[in-house]
């Protein structure tokens, strides 16, 4: 057996390859976690074999980040040791995460793109999600035990059947029953774009109708307002500061908020929607989603709408006029108001957030910022 090592962060990755047996379960039996590391992950992507001398290890290995308050997770397990692990019970003492399926795109049906990543119909009964790169392996991982929370509370999703892997990729397969695209059917029907905004706002209530559970759904707000503190150096401090604040200006609630709710992330079947990609799953105010749908539909200029949905972009901002007059027809007047007084600063949001996630977008993000919205924002702040 061979034994490499990497940190990631405050994580320590040991790779194993080969058996892990009697012979050399020595190799695994030692101290790893150093004070400033708070996880380890044991990766057995190359280990086909583990012995019940190995299994014990795992079980040190348990105890000691236990003591040190840390954890540990084994990952990319293949079907002969998870069954091992299963039918010992390890399953339950620590995280284990199977080896994910490896699947191609090459030939397959390109559906939509967005800031993440991409969807792909495999089949006509199963699409794929796929993170783009530099996207870490435990964001689907997320994704996956998200959308069977959202399943179970009732929204209207489609099934997850697992996390696979293209490349250095990661993904999430869903079934989908041959549903098509929202966005396709928009484009099939310009002409009846005022309907299709009115059934957005019809799919965006009864997501926002949900309450989120915190021991489930972490709380949006407190992730945005990490997102705006680590913006410093890269915008000057008194941009920061005015966006804090118009943060803080954002009721707190615990409505669960998709975060990406956009016409290329809900798929129609047998006339009836079906939301997907659950990745940013949150609990906060749904005024965040209605931003996002601004980003993407409300400002021609940035060209995200054709870039996202592949909709024309005249037609996503006329989607958005009639998505925007359904949705607040059913709220107090307030609310339209408030929306209002902070449309471009909620747009930027779902773009700041994906700055710590996409480091290799961050150049083209910042600048859509810079040059777009916060010229709006300094006038939404001016304006009071």
């Amino acid at each position: 057996m061979n034994i490499s090592s990497r940190i990631e962060g405050d994580t320590l990755v040991l790779c194993l390859a080969g058996r892990l047996d009697g012979t050399n379960a020595q190799e695994l039996d030692r101290e790893w976690l150093s004070a400033d590391l708070r996880h380890l992950v044991v990766d057995l992507g190359q280990c086909e074999y583990v012995s019940s001398a190995g299994l014990r290890i795992f079980l040190r290995l348990q105890r000691e980040v236990t003591a040190k308050g840390a954890t540990l997770t084994v990952v990319n397990v293949g079907p002969v040791v998870h069954e091992v692990l299963d039918l010992t019970g390890l399953t339950k003492i620590f995280s284990v995460r199977r080896k994910a399926r490896e699947i191609s795109i090459e030939g397959l049906e390109f559906l939509s793109a967005g800031v993440c990543g991409q969807c792909f119909r495999l089949d006509a009964e199963t699409i794929v999600k796929l993170y783009n790169e530099g996207v870490a392996p435990a964001v689907a991982e997320q994704e996956k035990e998200f959308a069977r929370a959202a399943f179970v509370a009732g929204i209207p999703t489609a099934l997850s059947y697992g996390v696979v892997t293209c490349g250095n990729r990661t993904g999430v397969i869903y079934e989908m029953l041959d549903a098509q695209l929202f966005s396709a059917l928009i484009r099939q029907e310009p002409d009846s774009v005022e309907f299709h905004g009115a059934r957005l706002a019809e799919i965006a209530h009864t997501f926002h109708s949900k309450m989120a559970d915190p021991a489930i759904f972490p709380n949006l707000k407190d992730r945005l307002r990490m997102n705006i503190e680590d913006l410093r150096g890269t915008f000057s401090d008194e941009d920061v500061a005015m966006l804090g604040a118009r943060l803080e200006a954002i009721p707190d609630a615990d409505n669960l908020v998709h975060f990406d709710l956009h016409t290329s992330n809900i798929m129609i079947r047998n006339d009836e929607a079906v939301i997907i990609d659950m990745g940013d799953l949150s609990r906060g105010h749904y005024l965040f989603d209605i931003g996002l749908l601004a980003m993407v539909y409300g400002y021609e200029e940035s060209g995200s709408c054709e870039f996202v949905t592949k909709v024309p972009n005249d037609i996503g901002r006329r989607l958005y006029e009639h998505f925007i007059a359904a949705y607040f027809a059913a709220r107090p007047s307030e609310d339209f108001e408030f929306f209002r007084r902070n449309e471009a600063f909620l747009a930027s949001l779902r773009l700041i957030n994906a700055i710590a996630f996409l480091p290799l977008a961050k150049d083209n993000l910042v600048a859509k910022i810079r040059d777009l919205f916060l010229p709006l924002i300094r006038a939404e702040t001016a304006a009071g």
